[in-house]
């Protein structure tokens, strides 16, 4: 009765193969459970870190999709800047392969860390600085990260691997709402960082926010739903 997928890609995919009409149900956040923290200082001292370190998370699954070994070379980068640290929290069939990378290359600001409880998860987002939202190049128009909606909720600046032309990259890039770097290109990503933890970009993370309240809170896509089916 009802086809529903969660991006403009699949949208257009699905509705070419079943020649019916397709709904756009988006992955939700709770915006009152994530919300922005500005004292991000103490957040990042409760999990282990310096008040003044820059620190850049990536939360979420640890797979062969997601082309974390890019973090590599982009981490031995940022070396002589003792105060920047990558976190990977998460776990996956990867996470061993990737641990065994950051090991032979003996670097240090390279951080791995369990999933975090749920009761934790809007602090451990907010103490981020930046978040890495990083997927391999096929993936950027049929799947749309469910973690990005949690990052906007809480205000966050993310930094998002995704090629033009496609859904992800029309929804950043349109709405303003985080920066995005070319997918699997390390230098795409160290210029993108370098932009991130230099210049004020406020103004993104207010739009992110807003972003998050007015189509991804759990309240306005079932409202949506309920709209649509009946």
């Amino acid at each position: 009765d009802l086809i529903s997928t969660i991006s403009a890609g699949m949208i257009h995919k699905v509705k070419a193969k079943t020649g019916k009409p397709v709904f756009y149900f988006p992955n939700w956040t709770d915006t009152q459970l994530f919300y922005p923290i500005k004292e991000r200082g103490t957040l990042k001292q409760q999990f282990g870190f310096l008040a003044t370190d820059i620190l850049l998370l990536y939360s979420g699954a640890i797979g062969e999709k997601q082309g974390l070994e890019i973090l590599v070379p982009t981490a031995i980068r940022f070396t002589p800047f003792n105060n920047v640290k990558f976190i990977i929290c998460g776990e996956g069939p990867y996470k061993h392969a990737l641990q065994h990378l950051v090991k032979k290359e003996d670097l240090a600001n390279i951080f791995f860390m369990d999933l975090q409880p749920a009761e934790k998860l809007n602090e451990f987002l907010n103490m981020a600085d930046v978040h890495l939202v990083i997927q391999k190049m096929q993936a950027g128009d049929l799947v749309l990260p469910s973690k990005l909606a949690n990052i906007l909720s809480v205000g966050g600046l993310a930094i998002v691997t995704a090629n033009q032309n496609t859904s992800l990259y029309d929804i950043i890039h349109n709405n303003t709402i985080g920066i995005a770097a070319i997918p699997e290109n390390a230098a795409s990503l160290i210029a993108c960082i370098s932009d991130a933890i230099t210049n004020d970009h406020t103004a993104i993370k207010e739009n992110a926010r807003r972003y998050a309240g007015a189509y991804l809170s759990k309240e306005i896509v079932l409202s949506q739903y309920l709209s649509c089916i009946q």
